[in-house]
């Protein structure tokens, strides 16, 4: 198999670093498998051990400063994230960072989770906005500087872009477009007018981005967790969070073979979990904001992580179904 440019890059890093490679741990994908935009190994530095993170993706990110910019702030005894021992940023979208190594101990969480779960999530998440910055720890980007509506907007037009590319593509190839506008559109429609009416008068939040059960690790012997991929820690709109945490749970990871009703229940339990939690978070309409929050999750699910990729077609076409239910009903 033909090495990707991270792959060749990688072992300049070891050479400049004295990093002692281990084991390929994880490599990220921007939408298909041809895309890789991180590779994480283990290893040690300075012989300790360590973890090594080379990453190129199309987004931009700043990843080694935000994970300095949340062990500098977190004063948690049972959040916390690992030490930054070396890392270099060549640009915006590129860079390599080397981390601790959590103890062997701790596990991630596997999705789905169960319903037990879901309350453990959901109260670590109040604990990790107690430990979370309020304010930047940088410069904010441009789009950050938007309103929360129109930066909703902005993101999905960015994935409505992966889709059309991506159906284009197929037509080139004599193969069967996954979306049917007739059925697409009016739904995408009626889902961005919703989100500009909900989220106008919403705030704009600093947080991690991409606080999720894949990104946590529960330590039994020590009873703490730890949090990982800092990656994407930016502004993103009030109510983004929550949203994403059971897209991440349960939208992209519930079995596509259940029932609408089976599939449909994962998603209530977690929004009740979630308005168990609501008045500490200090929302407002709880409920309104969900479901706006929840139809930006499920645009976005459509258009780049189900139409964008290559997965089986028999699997897009019932994951489309489901969600389209989904937003008949809500």
């Amino acid at each position: 198999m033909k090495e990707s440019p991270l792959d060749i890059w990688v072992k300049e890093i070891i050479k400049k670093t004295g990093f002692v490679l281990g084991k390929e741990i994880h490599r990220g994908y921007y939408y298909t498998l041809d895309k890789i935009r991180s590779i994480n190994f283990s290893g040690k530095y300075k012989n300790k051990p360590a973890i090594l993170k080379v990453y190129d993706d199309p987004r931009t990110t700043a990843e080694p400063l935000n994970l300095i910019a949340f062990n500098k702030h977190n004063k948690s005894k049972i959040l916390k994230a690992p030490a930054l021992y070396a890392y270099k940023m060549v640009s915006s979208q590129k860079g390599w960072l080397i981390m601790e190594r959590i103890p062997k101990s701790a596990r991630c969480f596997v999705r789905p989770i169960n319903p037990k779960t879901r309350r453990e999530i959901a109260e670590l998440y109040l604990k990790y906005r107690k430990s979370f910055p309020i304010r930047p720890s940088r410069e904010v980007s441009l789009s950050e500087n938007l309103s929360a509506g129109n930066f909703h907007i902005f993101r999905i037009s960015r994935w409505l872009q992966l889709a059309n590319d991506k159906e284009a593509e197929r037509t080139l190839e004599g193969r069967k477009s996954i979306l049917n506008p007739k059925e697409f559109i009016p739904r995408f429609e009626r889902g961005v007018d919703l989100i500009r009416k909900e989220f106008k008068n919403r705030k704009m939040v600093w947080c991690h981005g991409h606080f999720n059960p894949a990104e946590i690790f529960k330590d039994p012997k020590e009873n703490t967790y730890y949090l990982l991929d800092f990656a994407h820690m930016k502004m993103y709109p009030e109510g983004y969070e929550l949203a994403f945490i059971i897209w991440s749970d349960w939208i992209t990871n519930a079995d596509w073979r259940k029932t609408y009703t089976e599939w449909k229940k994962g998603i209530r339990e977690w929004i009740s979990e979630f308005e168990r939690i609501a008045g500490k978070l200090k929302i407002k309409n709880f409920q309104s904001l969900m479901r706006a929050s929840l139809v930006e999750r499920c645009l976005g699910t459509i258009l780049a992580d189900i139409c964008a990729t290559d997965k089986p077609e028999k699997e897009q076409k019932k994951r489309i179904g489901l969600i389209y239910r989904f937003l008949d009903e809500v």
